[in-house]
């Protein structure tokens, strides 16, 4: 009776796969290491994924299988002998195992995130946490290009309400929907950035920056970039 699908299910339904990654008090006290498993062990996904999610959540992802690699992005700081055309910013969409690995000129997105280096062979990819994966978060102009697409895509529906945005925004990025505290904290934030691009949010509740902001924010939250 032996199957790959029988094998899933059996993994899927287990109880140890089902658990959340909140540790209850008193298991952290008897086990703090998790050494037992109590707790689903929060992870970082892989750069890839990171950026294959964003693509998805701001509805640019092209979910086509096969066809030709894509260039990579090419910024003033990919110098060197042999220099192709750069690629777009968002590499057309397509999920990052498309993206055309050269050795001299790699994607600086994915670098953040632990890439493997292409010039020897490595068991295992490293798993780090610094400070250049938020600031990549924060600055990488793909981030901000995308923010905008997700802002613009969900301003098309003019008929939703600021509160049923958010909402869906929490669905699209979180897989939940967000808590009164998490509503309200994102009403004020739109309101204040609708300030700071010299528009009045209870007049002007469509503005895209205002929005654009909002997405760039929740594209920066931890819950965005880790396995819950």
């Amino acid at each position: 009776g032996w199957g790959i699908k029988k094998l899933i299910r059996q993994i899927v339904t287990s109880s140890t796969w089902q658990m959340a990654s909140t540790p209850s008090v008193a298991a952290a006290e008897k086990d703090p290491l998790n050494q037992l498993l109590h707790h689903y062990p929060l992870r970082r996904l892989e750069g890839e994924a990171i950026r294959d999610k964003i693509l998805a959540v701001s509805g640019r992802l092209d979910r086509t299988v096969g066809g030709p690699s894509v260039e990579v992005f090419l910024t003033d700081f990919h110098e060197g002998r042999g220099r192709p055309k750069s690629g777009p910013l968002d590499g057309a969409g397509r999920r990052s195992l498309y993206t055309k690995i050269r050795r001299n000129f790699l994607p600086g997105f994915l670098l953040a995130f632990d890439l493997p280096v292409p010039f020897q062979s490595m068991g295992r990819r490293t798993v780090t946490n610094v400070p250049a994966q938020a600031l990549t978060l924060m600055n990488d102009p793909f981030v901000t290009e995308q923010a905008h697409i997700w802002a613009r895509r969900l301003l098309v529906e003019t008929s939703l309400s600021s509160e049923a945005r958010i909402a869906q925004m929490y669905r699209e990025a979180f897989a939940r929907e967000p808590t009164p505290d998490e509503q309200a904290v994102a009403i004020e934030f739109l309101a204040a950035q609708a300030e700071r691009h010299g528009a009045d949010f209870a007049t002007d509740p469509e503005n895209e920056a205002t929005w654009a902001d909002l997405a760039h924010a929740l594209f920066n939250t931890k819950e965005f970039i880790f396995v819950p």
